[in-house]
């Protein structure tokens, strides 16, 4: 492990950023005595010599720099990518274009969007700075040894080597069902609590134990006339699998011209063709599972899941397919005749919110901005609901706003919760029964609809304590007052 002070970390970082492809220059940078970059040098068998170093470093810093991105998707490469300007890729565009392409100051503000000004500045420092934390977590740096963090707003999945992702008791759990192969774990949870998160960390996984090879695939991202019929889609799904583990799209095409329904056509493709072919284990991570269940053939798509599940016991062929799946139960709020889950087979891993203990600890990673008698109170604000905690931590250590302030606005337009909140609102709102369900339960706590007080449950909406049907935190309870 490095000597690197903690504090130094950003500024031999930039230095060594600005040397990127002089070779003699960056072998001399300290950052080659990481552990890391020796392990890569080993791996990659490249010289113990300067440019071999300097080498090993650089496919280090590229491959942090990438975890500043959004995790599971590739980055923006041509000039036409609009997603240069999306806020997410931000700190990944800036250092990538500014060190790794050279491009200068005017071209990459143009390219990201950004108007002249120091906005540029701060967010290149914020980048440099996330760099840094990623690699001291990547070298086993203790946290308390990180230097404090001027972080990017939070949003989407938490990429791994990111400091403030907190471990829960899924956690635990998904690590040790991921290392046996032929698995199935569903991931659910509601919206905003960590779902894709664990879902790439249990793939990451996979890798390390398994050497697995990886088919990610995010439902959300399938073009909406995929989901016209079950055919159309397998068809789809089946494209999209083979171009991920790298088979022949004339082999998907040769297998789908048999006269066999299409689920028998994707199981054989899997069988006969995919799973011989990596010649090891398999994982599937299939993401915004619940995108389907607004289609008519959700039923039977599951019940091909089931299908593949079961084919293990007497097939050792599938013995190496392992599925992973994550889905929201928001759309309790949206289907009012959904089994209590589409899935009957495997481990299910239920994401609960943040302990108090949690939040103490996030807290400390963000730099204390929450004193000790007031992160009680921002549990009970918040009762440990994962995104918004982060939100409010976030909001506190980057804005100079007190707690106090933050509890008053909380609930209001200008508060930084209102987004998520306007959402919520609009799906309640869309239903008669579900309005009338939660104004009952804001005035009585209680519901005599047992059936739409379990949606409003498994939405995330509300919680049950003894015979009490309460708002899940005392946030959503402010807000529904006044707008419902």
């Amino acid at each position: 492990m490095t000597d690197i002070a903690a504090p130094d970390w950003p500024d031999i970082l930039k230095q060594a950023m600005k040397v990127w492809h002089r070779s003699p220059e960056l072998s001399q940078s300290p950052l080659v005595r990481l552990s890391i970059v020796e392990k890569e040098r080993q791996n990659k068998a490249y010289g113990d010599d300067l440019n071999g170093r300097a080498a090993a470093l650089r496919d280090v810093l590229r491959r942090a720099i990438h975890a500043l991105g959004v995790a599971g998707q590739m980055p923006p490469e041509g000039d036409a990518d609009g997603r240069w300007v999306e806020r997410e890729w931000r700190h990944y565009a800036i250092l990538t274009l500014r060190y790794w392409r050279g491009l200068s100051r005017t071209e990459i503000q143009h390219r990201i969007g950004l108007a002249e000004g120091g906005q540029y500045y701060t967010d290149q420092r914020q980048a440099i700075e996330m760099l840094a934390l990623i690699l001291q977590d990547w070298e086993g740096v203790p946290s308390e040894e990180h230097s404090p963090l001027r972080l990017a707003f939070p949003s989407g999945a938490v990429h791994l080597g990111d400091p403030f992702y907190i471990e829960r008791q899924a956690d635990g759990e998904m690590q040790h069902q991921i290392q046996q192969p032929g698995q199935t774990i569903t991931i659910t949870g509601p919206r905003q609590v960590g779902k894709t998160s664990l879902l790439i960390r249990g793939a990451h996984q996979a890798t390390e134990a398994l050497n697995a090879q990886i088919a990610y695939i995010d439902l959300q991202a399938m073009a909406q006339d995929a989901l016209i019929d079950s055919d159309t889609f397998l068809r789809t799904l089946a494209d999209w699998l083979a171009d991920e583990v790298g088979v022949a799209p004339a082999v998907v095409e040769e297998g789908w011209q048999s006269q066999l329904g299409a689920s028998r056509k994707l199981t054989k493709l899997l069988e006969r063709t995919i799973l011989p072919a990596i010649g090891g284990p398999l994982l599937l991570v299939l993401d915004e599972v619940d995108r389907l269940l607004s289609t008519s053939f959700h039923t039977e798509f599951f019940g091909l899941l089931r299908s593949w599940h079961n084919l293990r016991a007497w097939n050792t062929t599938w013995q190496q397919f392992t599925l992973l799946m994550a889905i929201s139960t928001e759309p309790y709020l949206l289907i009012d005749d959904m089994q209590q889950s589409p899935f009957n087979v495997g481990l299910m891993l239920y994401l609960t919110d943040f302990t108090l203990e949690q939040v103490a600890a996030l807290n400390e990673r963000y730099g204390r901005p929450l004193r000790p008698p007031e992160m009680g109170l921002l549990y009970t604000l918040l009762s440990g609901q994962p995104y918004l905690t982060r939100l409010a931590l976030y909001t506190l250590a980057n804005h100079d706003l007190d707690f106090a302030t933050l509890d008053r606005i909380s609930a209001e337009e200008q508060g930084p919760f209102i987004s998520h909140l306007r959402y919520l609102h609009k799906l309640i709102e869309s239903e008669v029964a579900l309005k009338a369900a939660m104004k009952e339960i804001l005035s009585r706590q209680s519901c005599r609809d047992e059936i739409v007080r379990h949606r409003l449950q498994k939405a995330g909406l509300v919680q049950q304590t003894g015979t009490a049907v309460l708002p899940r935190c005392e946030l959503y309870g402010r807000f529904f007052s006044h707008h419902l």
